[in-house]
């Protein structure tokens, strides 16, 4: 194989880095300018370890060479790997169509590089985002196999996500600025949305992230009008992750709230009006509404808004119901009257048990076989607890050892946990011990399923 008119040195067969498209791309050098280069999206770590240099760096002036090369000068920010100063000239294929290295003067990149005689030689398809690539020397390389079973949120090095597999091994690391405070996996499972904050918990101003599955690539970020929400208010409605429902609350007059559907670069309002919190299933937002005599229950149409009203909760303070896999009941607690509650969705009006709560505050997720772990929080100190209940609100099993302010997700039949500066843990429910699977690369704030 040639490029330009010199052979390919043996990095080029160890990095393997256009499998399919750098043959032809690269004789179109001589044979079809015109032809379009096509690259598949570099996967850092693995050529990171192949490569025999890469920097991050800007282009100070190119030169074209003769025979269809290009020489670019670069000022280098970093020499990741390789005997690089502090600036590097690489040699490239000159026309972009054919795979040389397209950036302008001034521009931050990172790039791989392999040696050619005394000299580096570089290639569009190894050009990668400056943050990619600092992450790549600074975080581990991913060693997990399989699907995507978890998301994580925190700050890792570059990334704010890792994808995790089932034995929660690192697939893929997911680059930006911000903490992810939720995330939602869209219809067909190819992306997960992601709502980031500056700051963890700020409350402030929130972007949502569209990234490819499973390699975490970034496809778009959307700034969202907003300074405050509730419950569990997010949700992507369609496989591109173009809709995106939304349920908020003014920051002013918090039980004003609002159901709002995003579209680039649209924001639609689909409902407005006085509630406590909100939660969605696939067709429809849970909409608290607090009366006199407790909170009254509506569904609200994530199509058209439409409104009905399910029945009266006898209790206040009800915080986000959940809906089952089922999406025919809701569990959830209260904090005025500590107490669970299971509401019967088959039934109008709707039915509702309680029983009290043995805990502070905690988390619900349905498993499932209609049974629900609740995963409670002692802040006065008390040992916390994983509780076992089932939809008639009778205890089954528990798992002591859960710590207060850990985040959990479910997959499958097994509870995951993480917290800001604990290990990532497990327990096989119902009564599986807890136990610490790794420690994390980092500082982790939300964990979540990627099971939608």
């Amino acid at each position: 194989m040639k490029l330009g008119a010199r052979g390919v040195s043996r990095s080029v067969k160890a990095l393997s880095l256009c499998v399919a498209v750098l043959a032809p791309a690269t004789l179109a050098a001589a044979v079809e300018p015109a032809r379009a280069c096509s690259c598949i999206p570099p996967e850092p770590w693995s050529y990171l370890e192949k490569a025999d240099g890469a920097f991050v760096g800007r282009l100070v002036s190119r030169t074209e060479s003769g025979n269809g090369r290009a020489v670019l000068l670069f000022s280098v920010e970093r020499a990741v790997k390789g005997k690089i100063g502090d600036t590097v000239a690489v040699e490239t294929v000159s026309s972009g169509a054919a795979c040389g290295i397209e950036t302008s003067v001034g521009r931050r990149i990172g790039l791989f590089l392999m040696r050619e005689g005394e000299g580096w030689f570089g290639h569009l398809c190894w050009q990668v985002e400056p943050e990619d690539l600092l992450a790549a020397a600074a975080l581990p390389s991913p060693n997990g196999s399989g699907p995507v079973a978890l998301f994580v949120g925190g700050r890792f090095g570059a990334a704010r996500t890792l994808a995790l597999d089932a034995k929660g091994r690192t697939l893929a690391y997911g680059m930006g600025a911000g903490y992810v405070e939720k995330y939602s996996v869209c219809p067909g499972g190819r992306r997960v949305a992601e709502l980031v904050t500056a700051k963890p918990s700020a409350w402030t101003s929130y972007t949502v992230a569209i990234r490819e599955l499973p390699s975490l690539r970034l496809i778009r970020q959307q700034p969202l009008k907003s300074k405050q929400w509730m419950g569990d208010p997010f949700r992507c409605m369609d496989a591109s992750g173009e809709q995106l429902v939304v349920f908020m609350s003014d920051p002013d007059l918090p039980r004003r709230a609002r159901l709002v559907r995003f579209t680039p670069p649209r924001a639609t309002t689909i409902w407005r009006g006085i509630a406590s919190y909100g939660s969605l299933g696939s067709r429809v937002a849970f909409v608290q509404v607090p009366r006199r005599n407790g909170e009254t229950v509506v569904t609200v149409s994530l199509r058209n808004g439409a409104v009905e009203k399910l029945g009266t909760v006898p209790v206040h303070g009800v915080y986000q119901l959940v809906p089952n896999p089922g999406g025919t009941r809701l569990a959830g607690h209260s904090s005025e009257d500590p107490r669970l509650l299971v509401i019967d969705l088959s039934r109008r009006p709707i039915s509702v048990r309680t029983i009290a709560d043995p805990t502070d505050f905690g988390d619900i997720l349905w498993l499932q076989d209609d049974r629900f772990a609740y995963f409670g929080n002692n802040y006065s100190g008390a040992d916390s607890q994983i509780l076992v209940y089932s939809a008639a609100l009778r205890l089954r099993a528990r798992v002591s050892g859960w710590k207060p302010g850990d985040m959990p997700a479910l997959v499958g039949f097994t509870a995951y946990g993480v917290s800001v500066k604990g290990p990532l843990v497990s327990a096989k429910l119902p009564s599986g011990r807890l136990r610490v699977v790794r420690r994390l690369p980092g500082e982790a704030y939300t964990i979540a399923s990627a099971t939608r």
